[in-house]
């Protein structure tokens, strides 16, 4: 790893060729960091070119060059690169994240504005105080929501930025989608490690699998999306603010959604909201959103909806756990390879996923006892508690904020 000092010296360079001056970085706080990779937040000297008064430095680990490891670093860099100049064209207040003020690919650094100090929405999720709890969710779905509205017709701007990008940078102009996640193919590999696990799919549930699919291409219904949702890369402070866009994209606007209510599926140490905390979410995003999508109005196509995305993460969530990764796994084992079985999760791992599964019990109990009900719904409610029976058998029952706290 390079020292503290080494990575101000790259920073200052980069900024001053970007804006000028010889700007002076002082006062380092390690702020942590993923994996080998360097976060320092820097106070910068009174210097005329650039407003900053602090920032954030990101230094990513190197990798051997020519091979897989570089290509999918460098595809993750450029990704949260491209996001970044993204979102700073965005008005101040649709902005998601903090500004991108310089970058260097071959380096491997970025310097950001600093988003300031707030809490986590990791630590928010956890307090005994439901009326905050409550709040910083409102505000969650608000921001969300605006983020989508401000974004919905960006998708061909983005891509034009991630192209370039991948020219600049002499990479295969094929390989610019690549950090685009397989929603569809992470479901199916989802279904296909429950069926090599025994778990019986009822023709529900499979045709809401593929309607999770189908709904990802539909540019009416997207905007752009950090992806990577989980509640440490959410902070509240004056604002919300989304971190680390390695995974940005432009997706269905409720898959987001349905990510916060199912609490999080790709986080370890989330619980589930419950359902008055789910319905003020949901009620605070649709405020935002139904200028652009007025069906969220619509409460039977937006339950249809919710329902839909909760089980893609669910199936989605248990590819993930189990592989390690969002990329489609092209050499997985067949659905008979014995070796792929829910037991061979780690105990943390299948809690997780039971919580996720529980969501969509919850939820999908709460929509056959609307207006009579849907079938379709209780099926998928009947589903889950058959699979958190199974996860049960084997230890794994729901995450409950108590069993966080005490952790």
């Amino acid at each position: 790893m390079l020292s503290i000092d080494t990575v101000l010296e790259r920073a200052a360079h980069l900024l001053g060729r970007r804006f000028g001056g010889t700007p002076e970085l002082t006062h380092p706080e390690d702020l942590g960091g993923s994996s080998d990779s360097l976060v320092l937040r820097a106070k910068v000297t009174p210097n005329p070119f650039l407003q900053e008064r602090s920032l954030v430095i990101k230094q990513l680990p190197a990798v051997a060059e020519g091979t897989p490891e570089e290509a999918e670093a460098n595809a993750a860099m450029i990704r949260e690169v491209v996001a970044y100049q993204y979102t700073n064209t965005l008005p101040s207040e649709n902005r998601p994240g903090p500004l991108l003020l310089a970058h260097d690919i071959d380096e491997r650094i970025i310097v950001l504005s600093d988003a300031g100090t707030g809490e986590s929405f990791s630590d928010i999720l956890i307090i005994e105080d439901a009326e905050r709890r409550a709040s910083a969710l409102r505000k969650l779905g608000r921001a969300l929501g605006r983020m989508q509205v401000a974004t919905a017709d960006g998708e061909e701007s983005f891509d034009t930025l991630n192209r370039r990008q991948y020219s600049r940078h002499d990479l295969p102009a094929e390989q610019a989608g690549e950090r685009d996640v397989d929603i569809a193919a992470l479901v199916a590999q989802g279904l296909d490690l429950l069926r090599s696990s025994g778990v019986q799919i009822s023709d529900t549930v499979a045709e809401f699998a593929e309607e999770a699919g189908l709904r990802q291409s539909r540019s009416r219904l997207r905007a752009f999306s950090p992806f990577d949702l989980t509640p440490d890369n959410i902070m509240l402070s004056d604002q919300v603010v989304f971190l680390d866009f390695e995974w940005a994209g432009f997706r269905d606007i409720v898959f987001d959604v349905a990510c916060v209510i199912a609490g999080f599926p790709h986080d370890i140490s989330t619980p589930l909201l419950d359902e008055e905390e789910s319905a003020e979410f949901v009620e605070a995003w649709s405020s935002e959103v139904v200028s652009v999508w007025p069906d969220v109005r619509d409460r039977e196509r937006l339950t249809y909806a919710l329902m839909t995305s909760l089980i893609a993460w669910a199936l989605m969530s248990l590819s993930l756990l189990y592989h390690g990764t969002l990329a489609v796994i092209e050499d997985a084992e067949s659905a008979s390879d014995g070796a792929r079985k829910l037991e061979r999760l780690p105990e943390a791992h299948l809690a997780d996923f039971a919580t996720t599964v529980e969501s969509v019990r919850s939820y999908a109990t709460a929509a056959s006892e609307q207006d009579g009900g849907d079938s379709r719904y209780g099926d998928v409610a009947a589903f889950a508690e058959a699979l958190l029976t199974r996860l049960a058998e084997l230890g794994a029952v729901p995450q409950t904020r108590t069993d966080i706290r005490s952790r």
